[in-house]
């Protein structure tokens, strides 16, 4: 893959659809926990209308999640964070084990990159992800910065958990890539920052 870094002190990578093709994922997370998906498909409504919004924490970003998911699936939302923490996220680790693996251009660009000078992240909008990057054999030296966008308060777009990422990273905006594989939400996260945005 080639990249125009002019300018560029760092390069921050979406990692599902980006880092890995997701194709197919939601219906072998159904076939993977199959008593569940009513639950899967209203997380997934719930993280939608979420989409954006800067919650200022990782706690009320997912006090507010579950709370949607518990409305729409007629659960308490204790009952949705254990389905999250025990169902839901075994069952993705499982599923991105069997059937997923990194794109070959990975293990050459990332470590290419570090070596030039330039810095790395990889930013998803889902949690666990240092095992799930682990789960698809990805290798801790490749990237500075590891993040995930409930950690930094808000899903993608928000301005705000993507403006942390580049704090951690210690770069500005402007000299920043973003690379990702949708433009409504990596895309429009780089606009609102002020970054180049590369599209898979």
């Amino acid at each position: 893959m080639q990249l125009d870094l002019e300018g560029i002190r760092a390069v921050v990578f979406d990692v599902d659809g980006t880092l890995f093709d997701k194709s197919r994922l939601p219906l072998h997370l159904v076939l993977a926990d199959p008593l569940y998906m009513f639950v899967l498909n209203n997380e997934r409504k719930a993280r939608k209308t979420l989409s954006g919004v800067y919650f200022g924490d990782e706690r009320t970003y997912y006090e507010t999640l579950y709370g949607k998911v518990a409305i729409l699936s007629h659960l308490s939302a204790k009952r949705v964070k254990w389905w999250y923490d025990h169902r839901y996220m075994p069952a993705m680790i499982k599923v991105l084990k069997k059937h997923y693996k990194l794109r070959p251009w990975v293990s050459e660009l990332l470590p290419a990159l570090k070596e030039k000078g330039i810095k790395v992240a990889v930013y998803s909008d889902y949690g666990c992800i240092e095992e799930r990057l682990a789960t698809l054999g990805f290798q801790k030296e490749w990237a500075d910065v590891v993040a995930d966008a409930p950690k930094m308060g808000g899903l993608k777009p928000c301005k705000e958990s993507l403006l942390a990422v580049c704090r951690q990273l210690g770069v500005d905006p402007s000299e920043t890539l973003m690379v990702g594989d949708k433009d409504e939400t990596d895309g429009e996260s780089a606009r609102r920052c002020g970054m180049r945005f590369h599209l898979i």
